[in-house]
């Protein structure tokens, strides 16, 4: 139970992209691919195979699902089963993404027979020097009826026009919880920590290399689809709550691991800011380890992985304890704690 370095595992999508995550992670050239699935036991909705990372011949879904407790610790497993609870992805849009959203758990285990639903948070790695822009929630109520009339009617600028903006710059991270509508600007590059679903209500298609309208719900048609969007406005001090901005260092930074979500991610997920200098201890359990930055190398229970630069790694838990030696940023990736609170949701009662 050794960390390894993942392979590539990008593929096309619906929108344009995949220049940054090329360039990071050393794609070969022509092979611009929007997204990529880091660590995932999950597919694709509606595929048998397309999003699992395979090593070796073998899935790691499958070998999780063999020794759960080595891979994520007694105490995951105990309280959440054997699933890894979260999905880690790189997102690399060159256009806008569409307006959408994702189902709560109460929708999704009411209407896909599925335990989870799709809380997500971005961490912005990357943007142009201006920085970009993200959308999330609505600025007013919206009634399902009215939600249903501009879905028929495609009036892209009158749903972007219901969305709130929120500025981001490198460091940003911003929590998008089930049932919000939101959007992702172009030209930003984005770890996104997410429920382990693929579960992705389309309110806008158009301009987009998808079929919305037969492809956009879930298989549930858009009369039940829209069910799952959150109806209320989102007020300032919920969405102040949601951002969680980066935190300035000096030049003369020393070794830190500090958490970069909003307070809210934790009944999710949790991601770490990693900045090591000579070396630092990295938290306990089960993760997915992105180099942003460096070289040197990931020290771990029995030896030692060299690392650089655009490398992402698997840690198991029993890999544990694990310390990165030599100058290197990086971000991890983990699922909740074992003693975080249960998630509460806009239509949990």
């Amino acid at each position: 139970m050794t960390p390894f370095i993942l392979p590539p595992n990008t593929f096309d999508h619906f929108y344009r992209g995949g220049r940054h995550i090329a360039e990071l992670r050393g794609s070969p050239p022509g092979t611009h691919r929007p997204e990529e699935w880091l660590g995932s036991v999950v597919t694709r909705f509606g595929e048998s195979a397309m999003g699992l990372t395979t090593f070796d011949g073998h899935t790691l879904r499958a070998e999780i699902a063999a020794n759960p407790v080595d891979w994520l610790g007694a105490a995951h497993v105990a309280r959440h089963g054997p699933s890894p609870s979260v999905l880690v992805k790189l997102l690399d849009p060159a256009q806008r993404l569409p307006v959408h959203l994702h189902p709560t758990r109460t929708f999704a285990a009411e209407h896909l027979g599925c335990p989870y639903g799709k809380t997500e948070a971005w961490v912005i790695l990357e943007t142009e020097p201006a920085g970009g822009d993200v959308f999330v929630g609505t600025n007013r109520s919206v009634a399902h009826h009215e939600w249903a009339t501009l879905v028929e009617a495609q009036d892209t600028d009158a749903m972007l026009e219901l969305l709130r903006p929120v500025a981001v710059r490198s460091g940003d991270a911003v929590l998008v919880p089930a049932g919000t509508p939101h959007a992702i600007g172009p030209d930003l590059l984005v770890l996104e920590l997410q429920e382990p679903t693929d579960l992705s209500i389309l309110l806008e298609w158009r301009g987009f290399d998808i079929d919305g309208a037969a492809d956009g719900h879930l298989g549930l048609g858009f009369d039940v689809a829209i069910g799952a969007i959150r109806p209320d406005a989102l007020r300032d001090d919920e969405l102040e709550r949601l951002v969680a901005r980066s935190v300035e260092t000096s030049d003369q930074a020393t070794d830190s691991v500090v958490s970069v979500m909003p307070d809210g991610a934790d009944p999710y997920f949790r991601a770490w800011a990693v900045d090591s200098t000579t070396e630092v201890d990295l938290p306990a359990g089960f993760g997915v380890l992105l180099v942003t930055g460096g070289g040197g190398r990931l020290a771990h229970r029995s030896g030692s992985v060299d690392i650089e630069r655009g490398d992402a790694l698997v840690i198991p838990a029993a890999a544990n304890p694990c310390r990165l030696v030599g100058r290197l940023t990086a971000y991890l990736s983990q699922p909740p704690a074992p003693d975080a609170l249960e998630p509460h949701e806009w239509d949990m009662p």
